[in-house]
């Protein structure tokens, strides 16, 4: 029962939260599909998040779009939710009864699989208003983002317990592992704003990034005999941060090729839980390089340094590969891999469909899928004029 109601709890956590990470993932209906590449192409009405100077990358008859997204990515590690699960059932079971030695080395394996084992959660949405132009193209946008991990750490008293049990009434009250939620919830409000200089065969743009986030950390750690769920308050975990931020972009363009450079949260910033965890959102250098044809367009993107989500989490360095084909610019057809160079998550495929009727309404579907423990998708609803 405890294990079933830590994880009620986080769940509970993350919602009240908001939903997704400090310089986490940009989902998007269309830019999850390519891995999230777009620092050097794609649509403005995407890529502007990640690159501000992408703002002037539409079509001559673009003149409004309003977009709608929402994604989430899992990552199950070591099949952590099923040995939570199972661990559950068990302990229901035998909670006040007579256990032997055997229920008691079920319970110390499965602590011991959890402890080895992490929940994570990194989930988004944005709401974006892009209007471009001549002189300078526009991007409004409000972005919430959140990212929650959860651990089970596994006491030595615990292990001592139950390595020499024999029989005896087993009361789970008398476990002292702790369960721990970690994370962070970012909800940030700006206006992406570009202009396109011509340098002989050239095109080259400018782009900035002002915008305003609020923080919330969370550190929630209890025992198993202090934890209530009845009693669980998530602002008596939490701390609250707000500031002022700058991203910076550029793009380059020749012919059907870009390249792309991007430096996301310039002003690095310094956050702390309740307990003295540090969250540090430091700057996000990115480069990317395009190719846009009629039929065919590719990304690629590589974040040139390393950030960690937290302490202690690992540092993450993506770098992502996307393509699509546009059918007669009623369907597109999506596919991308993103893989982190520090190995702190898995690899992942992507892939998405969209379909743009009349070129006007928007619906773009994706899907992440890495070889072992992750799972994510992502939905856009828009409307282009």
């Amino acid at each position: 029962m405890w294990i079933k109601n830590r994880i009620a709890s986080i769940v509970a956590a993350g919602a009240i939260l908001g939903a997704a990470p400090v310089a986490a993932e940009v989902f998007s209906g269309r830019g999850s599909a390519m891995a999230g590449a777009g620092v050097a192409g794609g649509d403005y009405s995407y890529s502007a998040l990640v690159n501000p100077a992408t703002a002037t990358n539409f079509k001559e008859n673009d003149d409004f779009a309003l977009t709608l997204d929402f994604g989430v990515i899992a990552n199950d590690q070591n099949e952590f939710i099923d040995t939570a699960e199972d661990l559950t059932d068990y302990l229901d079971e035998i909670d006040g009864m007579t256990a032997n030695q055997g229920d008691a080395d079920f319970i110390l394996d499965s602590l011991r699989a959890l402890d080895q084992s992490r929940l994570t959660l990194d989930a988004g949405a944005q709401l974006t208003i892009a209007i471009p132009g001549s002189a300078v193209s526009g991007l409004l946008f409000v972005r919430q983002s959140a990212f929650i991990s959860t651990e089970i750490n596994l006491a030595d008293a615990d292990v001592e317990l139950l390595s020499n049990f024999g029989e005896q009434l087993f009361d789970e009250n008398d476990l002292q592992s702790e369960a721990g939620a970690f994370g962070y919830s970012m909800r940030e409000v700006g206006v992406a704003m570009a202009r396109t200089f011509t340098f002989g065969e050239y095109q080259v743009s400018l782009g900035a990034t002002p915008k305003h986030q609020q923080v919330e950390t969370i550190e929630y750690i209890e025992t198993v005999a202090d934890f209530d769920d009845d009693d669980f308050e998530v602002d008596d975990y939490t701390l609250e941060h707000s500031n002022f931020n700058l991203d910076l972009g550029a793009t380059i363009n020749w012919g059907e090729l870009q390249g792309g450079l991007s430096v996301r949260n310039s002003l690095a910033q310094e956050y702390e839980t309740l307990g003295g965890l540090k969250i540090q959102l430091d700057p996000q250098v990115t480069a990317g390089f395009g190719y846009t044809g009629e039929v065919l367009t590719l990304l690629a993107d590589l974040d040139l340094n390393a950030v960690e989500l937290f302490e202690g989490a690992g540092e993450v360095q993506v770098a992502r590969l996307g393509a699509e084909v546009d059918l007669f610019d009623w369907a597109q057809l999506r596919v991308g891999y993103r893989h982190d160079l520090k190995d702190t998550f898995d690899g992942a495929m992507t892939l998405g469909v969209g379909f743009s009727p009349f070129d006007v309404l928007q619906l773009h579907v994706s899907a992440i899928k890495s070889s072992d423990d992750t799972l994510g998708a992502a939905v856009q609803f828009g409307i282009e004029l």
